[in-house]
Order: structure tokens, then sequence, then C-alpha cells
């Protein structure tokens, strides 16, 4: 099934001012530093809006699985934000919406093509 925008718009936040989209920036540049398998969970649940069911079966993990990794990419993600521990990257941060969407997909196409 497609990404449904709207639904990853609301699951992750509405960027309609500078400031969102700036922080919605950050926490992209910050999610890069994740480990790859987490990184996977937690956008296609968080910003994909996916059932850990649906992440799951992409993942080709267990349910349980798939759970544990975003909570832990949650975790880390949350501490990373605080302390500021991510890179600048040439991407702008209006793109970031766009970048994590396209992540999306290609995790999506990936997975089903393997």
């Amino acid at each position: 099934q497609p990404l449904d925008p709207e639904v990853a718009e609301r699951t992750l936040v509405a960027v309609t001012n500078p400031i969102a989209t700036l922080e919605l920036d950050e926490v992209r540049r910050a999610m890069m530093r994740l480990p790859e398998d987490q990184r996977e969970a937690l956008i296609l649940i968080g910003a994909g809006g996916l059932s850990y069911e649906e992440a799951a079966e992409i993942c080709g993990a267990a349910v349980g699985t798939i759970k544990s990794r975003v909570s832990r990419a949650r975790d880390r993600l949350a501490l990373l934000l605080l302390e500021g521990d991510y890179e600048d990257d040439a991407t702008r941060p209006s793109e970031a919406m766009a970048c994590i969407f396209a992540q999306i997909d290609q995790i999506r196409s990936h997975r089903h093509a393997a």
C-alpha cells in the first residue's frame, strides 16, 4: 500500500513555521546517527504511520523486535537531540519532510526487493 503523506505528516509535526522546520531537520539529522535497524523501525512507525505488524513484515522481523527497536531508537534519539550530537549536512531544513518520506519509500522498496 502506498504511503499516505497526510498520516505521516500528522504523525510527525505539521511543518508550517520556521521553528518547526528547523526542529524537524534536527530530528532528521539525529536519526541518521541511529543504528540502521532502529532508524528503519522508527521511520516506518513514527513517520510512515505503519502498524508494528506492517513494519515487522517489511523488515522481516518479529513484532516484538520492532517494538524493541522503536523504543531503543526513541530513547537514543531523545539523547542525541538533548546533547546536540548530530552533524550538519547539505540538505536544506525545508527538505527534511521530503527526505524522511524518501527514506520510507526506500526502506519499503529495498525490503520488498530482498
